[in-house]
């Protein structure tokens, strides 16, 4: 919980006088060639080292952050300064100065909510640019200020003791530009102002131009900060954040109601974390949901590449793993794991999991609070938890269902498929053996269970049925039909009176990964191929004695026993069959 501002004050100003003797500046500790290790620190992107910066802000109990940019003379199209502005606590004088050292900071171990070494807002600031500039103040009066600036500190004069110094803060008039920013857009004004960071000289900022810089912060701020954005508002260039869930299970969020798709909310799973003595060290939470085929596609009838992809993609594409947050806040999406390598269609999969700051050390967080390593008693709770089960069963759902939608798409109840009609108009060119007595009585008893089967599902009369079947056997002499039955063959043929039926088994890899991967015309067009390869492997097979059709039913059972085999071990040695082309964030994503 959040101190109350004199009880923040009172903290600030006790660590001031622990590190100050004399009144002398403090010293920035580090030499020069360090500051500038420091700026390779490895932010991700602009975005990320911002988040610093909107760390301390919440911290502050700031209820408004803005990020604004300043610009140059000659033009506005790319940012020269960004700025972070909130109207959290503000700092005490002495505070302001410590708060740009590396290290300075009165929340020194502190697990409440995001800081606790100190190194966030000069590391971030110098990540992005060469100088920064910190002003605050703790009430309506002056604002205090220090700038730091790299070339600088390279040159600048060390005391008797080797020290870099940092200048005593000093009463400072915040830039023209930022009080043209606050008059124009932060509540309140400049008189609301508590404490603006100022980076300058950007010569590392990720995104150069404003729409970019502008469009990315949005989105990005959305999806850390999801969870803050009731208590606190956060403004880019002065827009508001509105959150997104990567789940895409919270109504009202961004995004969640782009179409008429929506994701499925699963049960989360959660466990609890002790230490040696058994006491509770914090409970954690993974959220999951599914994403239906479609779900990231603007045209739901193909795949979500290039102009077909909804602003949702991006989202996932970007999180396409386990999203891990701390006390709510989004650090970092994990995509290799013990259980998972997360592949492109992975992306309908959600997984959001949540922990408390006192198991920062089992989750590996970094300084610059980027990047997260899951320990092994933790997969360990996972695996107790039922997670391997979920994935397990969300992924064949997921290819079970977009196998489904592509098939279905070509299924007709009235219409002959394409290798149906082939496979009829070849017929004359086949030279077919005169059947048995035998074959035509089985012929004649797989068409009665047939019937039976049907009548028993639908209530229907059988005589109405077997009719209606005997109308369909005249019309559609050929006809494909789906099967679902475990450790069954991938297919199987047989004579339904006058029709021959090949039946296809969606419980077999050959299904999901060979026969229902592809969408679109190419994917039909190989499964009418593979339809005609096993109908003429049928009517061989048909056509053979006893004895040949033993040996058929005996190898089609060994064919699907190593067919399934080889795609498992297909996955150890390439990613997809096919890749999907990625596609950029760019442009407006509302």
């Amino acid at each position: 919980m959040v101190s109350k501002p004199d009880a923040v004050h009172k903290r600030q100003q006790e660590y001031v006088d622990s590190i100050s003797t004399n009144d002398e500046p403090l010293d920035i500790i580090i030499a020069g060639a360090f500051i500038q290790s420091i700026r390779e620190l490895g932010y991700k992107s602009a975005a990320t080292a911002a988040d610093e910066l909107i760390d301390n802000s919440i911290e502050a109990g700031a209820e408004n952050v803005h990020l604004a940019f300043g610009y140059g003379p000659k033009s506005d199209a790319k940012p020269t300064q960004v700025a972070v502005l909130d109207d959290g606590y503000g700092m005490v004088p002495g505070m302001v100065g410590a708060a740009s050292r590396w290290g300075g900071t009165d929340r020194e171990g502190s697990r409440n909510l995001f800081g606790r070494f100190g190194y966030g807002l000069p590391s971030a600031s110098v990540s992005q640019g060469k100088a920064f500039s910190v002003f605050s103040r703790v009430d309506g009066g002056p604002f205090f200020g220090v700038t730091i600036d790299v070339d600088e500190v390279r040159q600048a004069k060390r005391d008797k003791s080797g020290r870099f110094l940092i200048a005593t803060p000093t009463e400072s008039a915040l830039p023209a530009w930022i009080v043209s920013y606050a008059e124009e857009n932060f509540p309140g004004g400049v008189g609301a102002l508590r404490t603006v960071v100022v980076w300058d000289k950007l010569d590392k900022i990720t995104w150069k131009t404003t729409t970019a810089l502008e469009t990315n912060l949005l989105q990005h701020f959305g999806l850390v900060y999801r969870g803050f954005l009731r208590q606190t508002s956060i403004s880019v260039n002065g827009k508001a954040v509105g959150p997104i869930d990567p789940l895409f299970i919270t109504p009202g969020y961004r995004f969640y109601d782009v179409d008429d798709d929506r994701a499925e909310a699963l049960p989360p799973l959660k466990f609890e974390v002790k230490d040696d003595h058994a006491k509770s060290m914090g409970e954690v939470t993974m959220r999951v949901s599914f994403m239906p085929p479609g779900f990231l596609s603007k045209d739901k009838s193909k795949a979500a590449t290039s102009k077909n992809a909804n602003p949702r993609f991006a989202i996932r594409k970007e999180n396409n793993g386990i999203i891990v947050c701390r006390n709510g806040r989004q650090i970092d999406v994990v995509t290799r794991t013990p259980l998972l390598v997360f592949q492109n269609n992975d992306r309908y999969l959600g997984f959001e999991l949540d922990f408390p700051a006192a198991l920062d050390e089992e989750f590996g967080v970094t300084t610059a609070k980027q990047q997260i390593s899951i320990s092994d008693r933790i997969w360990d709770h996972l695996r107790q938890a039922g997670f391997p089960r979920v994935i397990s069963s969300l992924s064949k759902r997921y290819e079970e269902e977009r196998a489904d939608r592509n098939v279905g798409r070509e299924e007709s109840p009235d219409v002959p498929k394409a290798s149906e009609a082939v496979m009829e108009e070849a017929a004359h060119l086949i030279r077919r053996r005169p059947t048995s007595e035998d074959a035509n009585q089985e012929a004649e008893d797989n068409m009665r269970r047939e019937v039976d089967r049907l009548a028993r599902e639908t209530g229907l009369p059988p005589d109405l049925i077997a009719d209606q079947k005997q109308k369909e056997a005249d019309a559609r002499p050929y006809l494909v039909e789906r099967e679902s039955v475990t450790d069954a063959p991938f297919y199987r043929v047989e004579q339904r009176g006058g029709q021959m039926v090949l039946l296809i088994n969606t419980a077999h890899r050959f299904f999901t990964d060979v026969y229902a991967v592809q969408e679109g015309h190419e994917g039909a067009r190989i499964r009418a191929s593979l339809e005609l390869l096993l109908f003429v492997l049928g009517e061989c097979e048909l056509d053979t004695n006893e004895e040949g059709k033993i040996w058929y039913v005996s190898e089609r059972i060994e064919w699907s026993r190593r067919l399934n085999a080889a795609f498992t071990l297909l996955e150890d040695h390439i990613d997809l069959i096919v890749q999907e082309p990625d596609v950029e964030v760019t442009g407006d994503l509302a």
